[in-house]
């Protein structure tokens, strides 16, 4: 099984440039095409849906039940103590970029067919398990599994957390543009911050022209050695809750390059991050005073948060999904021009269109583009399904029955009568999303067995 996973993180499988049978690019087709050949190997019949995902099957039934897995991740960052994509196995963990979002659990669920397929059991159902390559960029894959292939009649996906996720907010992505600004034009060559609406940004750029008043106002404070020290820098810093640590300066005859650090996290909960783009605002913004530029003024006054949200007024809460969060995973300076991506997660009782419409009253002059929305996920606890899943877990593991809700979006929300199962255990920290994504070497080895007696679980409740 560790074999198996290796090869596959190995393959950094982050969404590229479409090309012919590759529309997510070359890197997720050649871990599809990975997958595939190895669960070929143990028997299983496979297909592979023009690129978009693929399958392995088991049985020979005349309905289905579906596993849901995906080989796509996000990009590693910078900061690992490891190659991100070379697999390693150290102090009880397995290391590796994929190891948790969602290569493991999907190798673990694989492991769990060849089981069932070497013991010879006869099953009522086929077992599918669905492989796809853009659950981290909107989820095409499964989009256009839906609109050509055989639908299961219910499904789990192995891409969260146990005991059980049934409720899942709904994810909405925004972007704010706004107008060319003379005054960001004249002081910024560039910003640079964040990859995915969906990532806390780690890392935030700032390019300074000498041609500007930020760039006299900089150098009158300090060189690159000092300048954090300066008194009027230090105070912006540490009354923002920041530290002179997380920032850097390199002087140069014609520019100055400034750096924010934070930490890199998952936009289900961008508490847990820090967000570097957000830092490097509120330091510009402090020390350009009242020439700071609108745009930046609005940003820092509405987003500089753990979590927003309330800052924007569009604070939300329900038992069954959760509170409402907010994530700015992009922001960028280009010719003058200000964007920002948002990554909200909305609670049940939150109504996406009232969101946007309160965003757009923060914002004014920018554009508001709504990049994605899905709806929320929600099967009731007392379903056949959601029983079916919390038996096989208490059964293998003597965990509790319990039914959670979470921020992240899964598969589950993209076929009917389906929900997430899994992988992580409670209170483990695997890093998604962040560096030095790792799951331990022994709960990982306990995944097949869940998963191998969820799937006969299933089996016999909807025989």
């Amino acid at each position: 099984m560790l074999n198996d996973l290796k090869k596959l993180i190995a393959i950094p499988s982050v969404m590229g440039e479409a090309e012919e049978g590759a529309p997510f690019g070359k890197a997720p087709r050649a871990a599809l095409d990975c997958f595939l050949e190895i669960a070929a190997s143990y028997g299983l019949k496979t297909h592979n849906e023009n690129g978009y995902c693929g399958w392995a099957e088991l049985g020979d039934g005349k309905d289905m039940l579906g596993i849901l897995g995906h080989l796509d991740v996000v990009p590693a960052g910078d900061g690992w103590s490891n190659e991100p994509y070379s697999m390693v196995c150290e102090d009880g963990l397995i290391k590796g970029r994929g190891v948790a979002d969602d290569k493991g659990p999907t190798v673990a669920a694989l492991h769990a067919l060849k089981r069932l397929k070497e013991s010879g059991k006869k099953l009522n159902n086929r077992i599918r398990l669905i492989v796809g390559c853009n659950e981290e960029n909107g989820s095409e894959c499964i989009e256009y599994y839906r609109e050509h292939c055989e639908i299961p009649k219910a499904s789990f996906v192995p891409d969260a957390d146990f005991p059980i996720i049934n409720s899942e907010k709904g994810i909405l992505h925004l972007t704010l543009t706004f107008p060319r600004s003379q005054r960001l034009a004249e002081n910024f060559v560039s910003i640079k911050a964040g990859m995915r609406h969906n990532i806390v940004p780690d890392l935030c750029t700032v390019v300074v022209p000498k041609e500007s008043k930020l760039f006299d106002a900089i150098s009158s404070l300090g060189s690159d050695s000092s300048l954090f020290l300066n008194p009027k820098v230090a105070k912006i810093i540490i009354s923002g809750g920041m530290r002179t640590q997380d920032f850097s300066a390199h002087f140069f005859p014609d520019r100055i390059a400034l750096e924010a650090r934070g930490v890199a996290g998952h936009a289900m909960c961008p508490e847990k991050g820090e967000n570097a783009a957000m830092k490097m605002l509120a330091l510009l913004c402090g020390i350009m005073g009242e020439y700071a530029p609108e745009e930046f003024k609005a940003v820092t006054k509405y987003l500089c948060a753990p979590n927003p949200a309330p800052l924007l007024s569009i604070e939300a809460q329900d038992d069954v999904s959760g509170n409402l969060t907010v994530n700015t995973g992009i922001v960028t300076v280009a010719d003058g021009k200000l964007t920002v991506a948002l990554d909200l997660r909305l609670p049940v009782c939150a109504n996406h269109e009232t969101v946007k419409k309160k965003i757009r009253e923060c914002f004014p002059s920018a554009t508001l583009t709504e990049n994605r929305w899905s709806p929320n996920l929600y099967i009731p606890e007392n379903s056949k399904l959601v029983q079916a899943l919390l038996s096989a877990y208490a059964e293998t593991t003597g965990g509790e029955k319990k039914c959670l809700y979470c921020g992240g979006g899964t598969y589950a929300r993209e076929l009917p009568n389906a929900v997430a199962f899994g992988p992580t255990f409670p209170n483990l920290e695997t890093n998604i999303h962040n560096v030095d994504e790792s799951f331990p070497f022994e709960l990982f080895n306990k995944l097949p067995d869940i998963y191998e007696a969820a799937i006969l679980k299933l089996d016999e409740a909807y025989a």
